[in-house]
């Protein structure tokens, strides 16, 4: 259905967590931080002392852990090497918690189980079963850290349980994460992106024509006469008819390109790299393409559409609202029809 002329387009959504939400490594990252942050002051504590006291080894050892730590701190904080960082960082922890176990003697074992629930959260699972057992094949094996071939066996297998659970648990929780962060950036029922990432993307290409002088072109659809559909066939209908037609439009839809449902039956489409000109060419096709490419029940689905390339200095918002105001004037000018925006 189509909403009354003058109505505003582009409503402001609620304030999203887009950087928490689309970063892949939101969680791992902010363990990371955290431990890795208080691991590294008191470790500098622990240096400090040691040079104090004379105990210059342990004081060059302590030393190095911390440097090391801060390194991957550092480079986690540059998306193109956070990976590369977490692993690091499980490999530091392992080889200090490896280091104090058999420098200082038992209690440095302690410190091992921490090492392993990290490894298993930050890592995954390849990363993190070669780095926990590798220190538990070496620790295991050390025979003067514990009191007895029972403590031996016992810590052994509580190590090997806290790796398999915490490798477990990482995996059911990464999962849900990807299908929480799907249903929140998603149309839920033809799996196209949604207003909210919608509003996110246009944000984005905003700022790249700022920064890169990169063209866009945004184009809103809407179904015509969807409505007869719904209420002649029912809702069940209607929907199979927007899934087949989203389906056409992904199809149709160049890599870089996004899509996305506004509501009801209308659609934006994101044309990257895509001026005024080329939109005058490209735009019209498109809509010849695709305009009754999809069989109702009724007959081919037809839509109206209304394009705008990106102004300099425009604001996401103003862009929609003029793409949306060619739309509407295509539908009053008979429908299935097309107009460019100048």
């Amino acid at each position: 259905m189509r909403r009354k002329s003058g109505s505003d387009p582009a409503v402001e959504q609620p304030e999203v967590d887009w950087d928490g939400q689309m970063r892949p490594y939101g969680t791992e990252l902010s363990v990371m931080f955290a431990i890795g942050g208080l691991s590294a002051l008191a470790i500098a504590g622990y240096a400090g002392y040691r040079f104090v006291t004379g105990d210059w080894l342990e004081g060059v050892v302590n030393s190095t852990i911390f440097s090391a730590i801060a390194i991957s701190l550092l480079l986690a904080r540059v998306e193109r090497w956070q990976s590369t960082a977490m692993l690091l960082f499980g490999v530091v922890i392992t080889l200090s918690c490896m280091a104090s176990a058999l420098l200082i003697g038992s209690n440095g074992l302690l410190w091992a189980y921490l090492v392993f629930w990290v490894n298993t959260f930050l890592l995954l699972h390849p990363a993190a079963l070669t780095l926990n057992t590798s220190a538990i094949l070496v620790l295991g094996s050390q025979a003067r850290l514990f009191t007895s071939t029972l403590e031996q066996i016992s810590w052994v297998t509580v190590a090997i349980m806290i790796t398999a659970f915490g490798m477990y648990y990482a995996g059911l929780m990464r999962r849900q994460r990807r299908l929480l962060r799907r249903l929140a950036t998603h149309d839920s029922l033809t799996g196209v992106g949604n207003r909210r990432l919608m509003q996110h993307r246009l944000e984005q290409a905003v700022e790249a024509s700022r920064e890169n002088r990169r063209p866009c072109t945004l184009v809103v659809l809407d179904l015509d006469h969807f409505k007869q559909i719904n209420d002649g066939h029912g809702h069940e209908a209607g929907d199979q008819a927007l899934c087949s037609f989203a389906r056409q439009l992904e199809n149709s839809l160049r890599e870089g390109d996004g899509l996305y449902r506004m509501g009801g039956e209308e659609f934006v489409m994101l044309l990257r790299d895509m001026d005024l000109d080329a939109a005058r060419q490209a735009v019209p096709r498109l809509h010849r393409r695709l305009s009754g490419c999809v069989d109702g029940p009724d007959g081919p689905i037809r839509f109206s559409a209304g394009a705008a390339t990106l102004r300099k200095g425009e604001s996401w918002s103003r862009w929609l609202a003029r793409a949306d105001h060619a739309l509407y004037e295509a539908k009053r000018s008979g429908r299935n029809s097309l107009i460019v925006a100048d």
